[in-house]
């Protein structure tokens, strides 16, 4: 009873309104975890930008004089001071923009990551949608092998046919029966594996269309050139630019400025002009890269980073290229497929019913009729199988090329 129920309940399912593959993307975007993880790892790397743009620590420091040296005016008792780096002019912004920059990479996975995701769900979708079209090609077919048992059993009790014409009927009636429940269970699975896809709850109905038409397909001209996969390689040329200007700045000479209080005792032997004085100091410090060398050897490798990523942007272009050209010929092959599928489809219904139609005066060929039918279902098997190829390969294009 159990097994009856989750039957009907899958049959009644994908009986209802069907509903578009736009909502299910939608769906899928709005639920993905990756996506979320992807988009606020964007955020992040944007937030970054903002701990640029401010001072780095002032330095406080405090010395007490173990012996205390003395002076004309008096002995110095302790000494304070204080000092803050300057940034180099632009120093703010060329580090802001390096951080920019690499943040705006981080869009490109957001992209990569929808597009990967929408490419799952259709392929899901038409598998679920070719098992389905198969259980109701079988469905049909049963039911014509049932007519056909019934032709038999009545041919029999004229001595039309014999019992072993009835029993080759039942025997390929019964094949299909199993391979019906058989195909319920795989949709069902891949329903369950659909809305987990969709990261949802696994036993909410899905709504498949009823038929889908290869010739529906529009393959426009499209082009591998604006795939986020190139343009994220393209786009690390912007983090390299930003890098160099970040170095140009780096090696400027670094300021410092400062001030030094020193606390001077009074001196008691005798009095003289400022006796007891303290001593204020500003200073400024200079530091000058003569001997470093380091920013040289981050140029070159900058420059070796910049041509890497031409070879990069080529390869990844002919990996594009051979991707589409590949899917394009898969979807040429399915569409004749379902043509060629659809003509033998005809003819052997044509056969079937020059059979039929001389059943009315002599005695039908019940092995032959059946071996045409159980033929006639194994093209309307290939072209189910082959409109599923086609519009996962127009998916593949689509996947490719956007």
């Amino acid at each position: 009873m159990k097994k009856i129920i989750t039957i009907i309940t899958v049959l009644v399912g994908f009986s209802s309104f069907s509903q578009s593959m736009d909502e299910y993307l939608e769906i899928a975007r709005a639920n993905n975890s990756n996506l979320k993880v992807k988009t606020l790892d964007y955020e992040l790397a944007k937030e970054k930008v903002n701990e640029v743009g401010n001072y780095e620590n002032t330095n406080l420091s405090l010395g007490v004089f173990a012996l205390t040296p003395e002076t004309r005016v008096g002995s110095q008792l302790f000494k304070l001071g204080a000092s803050q780096k300057l940034p180099w002019f632009g120093e703010f912004n060329a580090k802001k923009n390096v951080l920019k920059a690499k943040a705006e990479i981080k869009q490109y996975n957001i992209a990569l990551s929808e597009i990967d995701l929408d490419f799952k769900v259709k392929k899901a979708y038409y598998e679920i949608y070719k098992q389905l079209a198969i259980t109701n090609i079988l469905k049909d077919n049963k039911l014509i092998l049932k007519t056909y048992e019934n032709m038999a059993l009545a041919a029999l009790a004229n001595n039309r046919a014999t019992m072993s014409d009835v029993l080759r009927i039942r025997v390929q009636k019964n094949e299909l029966h199993s391979k019906i429940f058989q195909n319920i269970n795989s949709i069902d699975v891949l329903s369950k594996n659909f809305n987990k896809l969709l990261q949802r709850k696994k036993n909410i109905p899905l709504n498949i269309k009823d038929s889908l038409n290869v010739l529906d397909i529009l393959m426009h001209k499209s082009t591998i050139n604006n795939h986020p996969s190139i343009t994220k390689i393209e786009e690390m040329n912007a983090v390299y630019e930003a890098q160099e200007k970040q170095i140009d700045i780096d090696k400027k000479p670094k300021i410092a400025v400062g001030l030094d209080y020193i606390l001077v005792d009074k001196r008691n032997d005798f009095n003289i002009s400022q006796n007891g004085k303290d001593i204020l100091m500003p200073k400024i410090s200079l530091a000058i890269p003569i001997f470093n060398k380091k920013y040289k050897s981050q140029y070159k490798q900058i420059k070796i980073q910049q041509n890497i990523l031409e070879d990069e942007i080529e390869h990844q272009k002919n990996t594009l290229e051979i991707a589409v050209d590949n899917a394009i010929l898969e979807f040429d092959n399915a569409v004749l497929t379902v043509v060629a599928a659809q003509k033998n489809k005809t003819e052997i219904q044509r056969a079937i019913n020059v059979d039929l139609k001389a059943y009315e005066t002599g005695i039908l060929d019940y092995d032959k009729i059946l071996r045409l039918q159980l033929q006639k279902i194994r093209f309307e098997l290939m072209e189910i199988e082959a409109i599923k190829k086609a519009f996962i390969a127009k998916a593949k294009v689509t996947y490719l090329t956007d």
